[in-house]
């Protein structure tokens, strides 16, 4: 697999503009469509960076295996998750009265309770009284504490299908050593075969031309 046409055609980068594509489009989807229309928006995508990577002279066979690996290896990963995070933003993370006022101050008074027993616990060895106001005030933000967890997860998933593309390519790229292999991704571009350059003999400089002589040697007057 030999990129020809520069590093913005390679596994990650590829993959992250496809990515991001079908994130911003999501949120937009029905829950019946969802995976059947990021496909068409991952395959769209891939179309119109494909356009300008023949641009570039790219080679057709290495193109081949890119989109065989965002289509078949990175898709199936990130599919499930969208799903699941367009269920989770479309009910507000499945949080109680989807975090009103009122729920919040009941998360409140539920951590201030929770934190006062923590305290009270005799064998849990804990000195400082704070504990109560803390796990008071982290009930007052877990709306946002759940939805800043969900949504880190998500990306870190995002990322690490990103890195796996980015690996998987490194590791094709060092067993990439035989010249007929070479030669054929070459050949996809129109351009002729690899082929050992030996350095050119040097030429020794011609000698001078004698001095013409005439016969009977030269004439007196």
């Amino acid at each position: 697999m030999l990129n020809l046409a520069g590093s913005s055609y390679d596994y990650g980068n590829v993959l992250f503009a496809v990515l991001q594509e079908c994130e911003h489009k999501r949120r937009a989807l029905l829950p019946n469509e969802t995976e059947s229309r990021l496909r068409e928006i991952a395959r769209g995508k891939l179309a119109e960076i494909r356009e300008s990577y023949e641009e570039c002279g790219g080679a057709p066979l290495y193109w081949q295996e890119l989109e065989r690996e965002v289509i078949e290896t990175a898709l199936p990963q990130y599919i499930p998750a969208a799903i699941e995070q367009n269920r989770l933003e479309k009910t507000n993370y499945g949080i109680w009265r989807q975090g009103d006022p009122a729920a919040r101050i009941l998360f409140g008074l539920l951590g201030l309770l929770i934190g006062g027993l923590i305290w009270k616990a005799p064998f849990i060895p804990i000195w400082d009284d704070s504990i109560a106001f803390l796990a008071a005030l982290t009930g007052l933000l877990y709306p946002e504490i759940k939805k800043v967890f969900f949504d880190v997860r998500h990306s870190r998933l995002l990322n690490r299908v990103i890195a796996q593309a980015e690996t998987y390519q490194k590791n094709r790229s060092a067993r990439y050593v035989t010249e007929a292999k070479l030669a054929e991704e070459l050949d996809a571009v129109g351009s002729a075969p690899v082929r050992a350059l030996t350095p050119p003999t040097p030429s020794l400089p011609s000698p001078p031309p004698l001095p013409h002589r005439e016969r009977g040697g030269s004439k007196t007057g």
